[in-house]
């Protein structure tokens, strides 16, 4: 049945979000939204860079360490904090997943709020500072001093310049790798073509019935295989699925649908560390 999912998919863009976000095309981006009406409605946001255009860059915004030589390398925050200020920001979707850490009694808080103290898992990077270092399973997305994007499980820190980390690599060289889950979620992912030069940022909403259920990671997988991604790199996703834009008033626009809920009203979950797509 899975292997099936794009023969009754109905794909359209829609055309009231692109005009809003028709002003990036100079600056070589293009966003585009899917719908997805079978196996379930699903709703998919993507922002393609061409970073060949010389007029954007990918920036990794990490919220401030708490605790300096300690063992938190992050507090949780919410996003447009991260890039208050920052009128050279123009989109960011969330990346890396994290942990809480245990208290007295071993147990974790993982209701997540702001101002919360937490372990950034795999590699954190900006203009080469090395925030969080590569590891814990996580598959690294980070740029080199070219400017090309490269997907690996460790980056080369003699070029590296700016990195963030996803759970693991869902396409390799074109190549679905057949390590996926099949719970629906909603989805994160950051892929690439064969050059490194053409970035795509993927968002899949989910958890909301008959609105959009989620993608399963196989399924995000052959979406952006589809798409032109020649690797992919699966980032945290649930309720820290996030995808914003400045629209041509320069207002932030998010542009998918946060799962998380506080009284049935949408909640936008504070995270440590966003990648932003920066104007040079």
């Amino acid at each position: 049945m899975i292997k099936k999912f794009f023969v009754f998919v109905f794909l359209f863009v829609a055309i009231g979000f692109c005009g809003e976000f028709s002003h990036l095309e100079g600056l070589g981006i293009e966003y585009s939204y899917h719908y997805l009406s079978q196996p379930r409605p699903v709703r998919i946001h993507v922002l393609k860079i061409n970073l060949t255009k010389n007029q954007v860059i990918p920036t990794v915004i990490a919220a401030k360490d708490p605790d300096g030589s300690g063992p938190a390398e992050a507090a949780l925050t919410d996003p447009f904090k991260l890039v208050e200020g920052r009128n050279d920001i123009i989109a960011f979707v969330n990346t890396n997943p994290w942990d809480s850490f245990p208290d007295e009694k071993g147990e974790r808080n993982r209701h997540w709020y702001e101002g919360q103290l937490v372990d950034i898992m795999g590699l954190v990077a900006t203009g080469g500072k090395i925030i969080s270092p590569a590891g814990d399973g996580c598959t690294s997305v980070w740029s080199d001093i070219s400017g090309k994007i490269n997907i690996s499980k460790l980056p080369d820190y003699k070029t590296l310049v700016e990195g963030v980390a996803g759970w693991y690599q869902i396409v390799k060289d074109e190549t679905i790798i057949p390590k996926q889950s099949n719970q629906l979620n909603p989805l994160t992912g950051i892929g690439t073509d064969s050059t490194g030069y053409i970035l795509w940022l993927v968002v899949a909403d989910g958890r909301q019935k008959g609105f959009s259920e989620g993608m399963s990671h196989w399924e995000l997988a052959d979406f952006m295989l589809k798409i032109g991604c020649n690797n992919v790199a699966l980032m945290d996703g649930g309720g820290s699925t996030i995808m914003a834009i400045r629209n041509e008033k320069g207002c932030w626009q998010v542009v998918n649908s946060p799962s998380d809920r506080v009284l049935f009203i949408k909640k936008i979950r504070p995270v440590p560390v966003i990648l932003g797509v920066r104007k040079k």
